[in-house]
């Protein structure tokens, strides 16, 4: 399992440092073209976006990846995925006519505008072609097809990139330019998923294979209703309390935690199919704890980085009017690490219990609502970014509390904890002295990351790894 793991992760990753390089590369060009005004109304298409993609199809996407693994041959796994696939082409399409029936009603209600319908209509397309591509993406996770997976998001990226530059840039539009570029990335990047995974598609749907995955993953929509609320409700109260303008700089910060996303999609992608294929096996738990430390090492590296350069980066990245964002991004990353790591806690989904997941899920969508409208108009943004961290901590700790009931792991908490607080208090303490934004400051604390990744490896790997990598480095030295 660990080999599969480390092979399906490198992939991942490296196709995740080619999509965020894509964008990262379009964040200035956004910031140049458009308002944060215009960064609000995107940010708020997102979120409806997020919400409809974890709801309307009934999660049905997990059902299929909770009984493919095991299905008995492949006939029976192509039963399962075209079964799931026809069902989310048809909530889909009736959610587009249903939505361009009230398109009046509705562009009013969420632009304050109803002269807004052509960019309600664009962004309605851009949330159903999406839909259908996290589909069709993710049925290439289940099969464990990484590197195609990868090509399907480069292609996204590249066609999203090329067509948003040529109307933002050369065409002078606007806000629609990001819709219609998200439009055409998900219409060719789903063909080539699709054929990538053709084998298993087909003219068929099984009831009875549709009534397991549905059963399984129904009860997962209210817990995906509660991850909405509990990651975005943050954006919902900024709107509310503050305004487009201040949520545009708030959608600017949380952009940045793709990097955060470096470390997490490749751990979430391989690890997932990997669990659900090996989870009987006596010796799946001490790997699981083995990634789990790996993980910890490179998040805490991530976290130390925005830390010292959150300043810089913002900077380098967005036009002056955005610089506040500096002030937020490390409290988000932080926040988008602990409200990921479930995925290293598979003992509730390997028991079923998708209703006790979705209760944990919605416990933490209130705490976060109630966080946000007290602590938005105390503390401004950063009260936003604070109470989706708390929230985010408590809710993962629930969760790790009830997994470990149904599959116990051996994970070394203790050490995890004091390598963090060691991290965070040196690492401010290097921030509040080398504060200013100049050439002596970032080799300092170049010198000093560096530092923190040497520390973090003693700290947490195992001292008879640590020990082979020093005697592989020693004999390669005598070898040469």
């Amino acid at each position: 399992m660990l080999k599969s793991f480390f092979k399906n992760n490198l992939i991942y990753s490296l196709g995740n440092i080619l999509t965020m390089g894509i964008s990262i590369f379009l964040l200035p060009i956004y910031t140049k073209y458009l308002s944060p005004n215009e960064f609000g109304i995107i940010d708020l298409f997102m979120v409806i976006g997020t919400f409809v993609n974890l709801t309307i199809a009934l999660e049905i996407s997990q059902g299929l990846a909770r009984y493919y693994q095991e299905a008995k041959n492949n006939i029976e796994k192509k039963h399962y995925t075209s079964s799931a696939f026809w069902f989310t082409i048809l909530i889909y399409l009736l959610f587009f006519v249903f939505s361009f029936t009230f398109r009046d009603i509705l562009s009013s209600w969420l632009l304050g505008n109803e002269n807004e319908k052509k960019i309600f209509i664009l962004a309605l397309l851009a949330i159903v072609t999406n839909g259908i591509f996290i589909f069709t993406q993710n049925q290439l996770k289940w099969q464990m097809k990484a590197e195609n997976s990868v090509k399907a998001s480069l292609v996204y990226f590249t066609v999203l990139a090329s067509v948003t530059i040529y109307l933002l840039v050369v065409q002078g539009f606007r806000v629609e330019s990001i819709f219609i570029g998200q439009i055409s990335g998900n219409i060719i990047a789903s063909l080539v998923a699709i054929y990538f995974a053709r084998k298993s598609y087909e003219l068929n749907f099984s009831i009875t294979k549709f009534k397991e995955m549905i059963s399984y993953s129904s009860p997962l929509v209210l817990s995906s209703i509660g991850v909405i609320v509990g990651l975005y409700i943050d954006r919902i109260a900024i709107r509310d309390l503050l305004g487009f303008e201040e949520l545009g700089i708030y959608g600017v910060a949380f952009r940045f935690t793709a990097i955060a996303g470096l470390v997490i999609i490749g751990f979430q992608h391989s690890l997932t199919p990997l669990i659900f294929k090996n989870y009987k096996k006596k010796k799946t738990p001490l790997e699981i704890s083995k990634i789990f430390n790996v993980f910890v090492i490179l998040a805490l590296l991530v976290v130390a980085m925005t830390i010292l350069f959150s300043k810089e980066i913002v900077i380098l990245f967005t036009a002056k009017i955005f610089y506040n964002a500096s002030n937020l991004i490390t409290v988000l990353i932080i926040a988008v690490f602990f409200s990921n790591m479930h995925i290293f806690s598979p003992g509730l989904p390997i028991a079923k219990k998708t209703k006790l997941i979705a209760l944990i899920a919605l416990f933490g969508a209130i705490l976060n609502t109630i966080l946000n409208y007290t602590l938005i108009p105390m503390l401004g943004l950063s009260g936003a970014a604070y109470a989706t961290l708390i929230s985010s901590i408590t809710t993962f700790i629930i969760y790790l509390f009830f997994s470990n009931k149904y599959y116990p792991l051996p994970y070394q908490f203790r050490k995890q904890i004091i390598s963090l607080t060691i991290v965070l208090i040196s690492t401010y303490s290097v921030v509040s002295i080398f504060d200013e934004v100049n050439l002596i400051s970032i080799f300092i604390k170049t010198i000093y990351l560096l530092f923190v990744f040497v520390l973090t490896i003693y700290l947490l790997m195992e001292k008879k790894y640590l020990h082979q990598i020093r005697t592989n480095i020693i004999g390669k030295k005598i070898s040469n």
